[in-house]
């Protein structure tokens, strides 16, 4: 398993040092989100600040940006390992398919709209190796449904899970090399941050 800490959930240097603390407990990486404001209804951090992380062994961007935004040029030039554009940002999946190919570092995501079964069709269309699943809709503020994480077990793609991860989740999948659990409030930075990060080495 792979833990990677989500960017927008502190400030740099708090993430700085939590990657620091737990790096040697666990495969590392940062979580950047670049959203636009339209596709999603909330807005991310700049491309540029992609590139300002100079700890880190690895970088996935989540792209909640449309498929003809002017920004994705800024990304596709940056440090980035994995960058994750939206299966639903595409008019088409021949437009899909001609996007990805533009650099191997592309893979797709999802809003949670899509079972497991329908998400492995659609990759295996694609020729897509790993996907991200979103837990909850981008921009809602209170939502209960969580992903049916039972149904990861049904795909033997690597799955990066974005959003609702908790302690019990990193628990459930920390044996899993084929899962990114994206850290965030809900695993660690909360009010309980330092019990959070002792539950999480310990």
């Amino acid at each position: 398993m792979q833990l990677s800490l989500s960017y927008i959930c502190d400030r740099p240097y708090n993430i700085y040092q939590s990657y620091t603390r737990l790096k040697e407990k666990y495969k590392m990486s940062i979580h950047m989100d670049c959203m636009d404001g339209h596709f999603v209804p909330r807005l991310g951090v700049h491309p540029e600040a992609i590139d300002e992380i100079d700890y880190a062994d690895h970088i996935d961007v989540h792209a909640m940006i449309a498929c003809n935004n002017p920004a994705w040029e800024a990304i596709l030039k940056t440090q980035a390992d994995k960058i994750f554009a939206h299966y639903e940002s595409f008019h088409s999946e021949q437009q899909c398919v001609d996007f990805l190919n533009r650099d191997p570092r592309l893979k797709l995501a999802f809003k949670p709209y899509h079972s497991i079964q329908q998400i492995d069709a659609i990759c295996d269309r694609l020729d897509v190796s790993e996907f991200l699943v979103m837990a909850y809709a981008p921009g809602i503020k209170v939502q209960d449904a969580f992903y049916n994480l039972e149904s990861i077990k049904d795909t033997e793609r690597h799955v990066t899970i974005d959003g609702g991860v908790k302690l019990s989740t990193v628990n459930q999948f920390k044996n899993d090399p084929l899962i990114t659990l994206v850290a965030g409030s809900k695993v660690l930075f909360n009010d309980m941050y330092e019990a959070n990060i002792e539950c999480l080495i310990s």
